[in-house]
Order: C-alpha cells, then structure tokens, then sequence
C-alpha cells in the first residue's frame, strides 16, 4: 500500500492499485518505465531511516491523477505485448520496448528542458505505434488514437501529436 497525502485537499489517502507487494519495489521500478514518476509522487522518508517499509508519498491531486493514468496505461502496455509475444515470441516484444525507449531518448535529447512527463508520453506513443503496426495484421484495432485522446487535456498538442521514429 503507498499512503499518499495530497497537499491541496489535504487529506492522506492509501493507494493499493498497483502490482505486487512492496511499494517501494514497484516504484523503483515503475521509475525505471517511468522517470516522471518522482515528480508525480515525491518519497517521504521516516525519521527512523531504517524503516523503509514506513515510507510516504505526497502529491496533489492532478499529479495523482497522472500517476493512476501511466499505471493504468502500462497495464495496457503489458497485455499488449503479452499478445505480441504469443504471436511473435518475448525476444520481438523486447525489442519494441527498446526502440520506444530509444525514440523517448532521440526526443529528449532534441528537447533538453523537456517535462519528463511528455517524455513518458512519447514513449507510450512510439510503443504503442510499434504494437499497432505489429498487431494489425492480427485484426487488433489502433490503440494511437485512444492513447491520445486519453491524455490530450494534460499533453500539449504539439507533443500529443509528434512524429517519433521508433
């Protein structure tokens, strides 16, 4: 369970919607997925340093918000690749994921003062490009334009629709 205190409805509120047992693992690894986790969620640590398990994390309510989305959006990710992975084998899966990792890179570079936010977002769009391509030919629909009218109220227009080459 991650408790979460949201500084601007001031309220703490315990957070279990995510896979497995220890919140610190799954957010040291979600920041792996997704960097622009930690300024989404902040760690706050206890006093006694010893006693990790007794972390908490504070928010507000948008960045919440965002938080839920990107696990909700690796979710889709995970079953996505699960079925590529049936269809092709893991080693394909695999390498898609690194190609998007290497477009999110190629647009980081080429926007230095970037939100690590869009950056995250431009990896959900190039996977999920390279998914659509792979997963046509299985009679799946296009996930692109639903990835992006989930997020077009939080994503400016000019990343929510940037050409990436994965």
């Amino acid at each position: 369970m991650l408790v979460i205190f949201l500084k601007d409805g001031q309220k703490t509120i315990e957070f279990t919607d995510f896979p497995g047992e220890d919140p610190i693992k799954f957010m040291m690894n979600f920041k792996k997925i997704f960097p622009s986790t930690f300024d989404l969620l902040l760690p706050v640590l206890p006093e006694d340093e010893t006693r990790l398990d007794e972390v908490t994390w504070e928010s507000n309510e948008q960045n919440f918000k965002l938080f839920k989305r990107l696990i909700q959006e690796w979710a889709t990710v995970e079953i996505r690749l699960a079925a590529l992975s049936k269809y092709k084998n893991q080693e394909f899966a695999n390498q898609l994921v690194k190609q998007a990792q290497q477009a999110r890179k190629k647009f980081q570079h080429a926007q230095p003062r970037l939100n690590l936010l869009y950056a995250d977002y431009v990896f959900l769009q190039a996977i999920h490009s390279l998914l659509d391509a792979e997963l046509v030919e299985l009679g799946a629909s296009f996930y692109l334009p639903v990835l992006r009218k989930n997020w077009r109220a939080d994503i400016p227009s000019e990343v929510l629709n940037v050409r990436v080459d994965a």
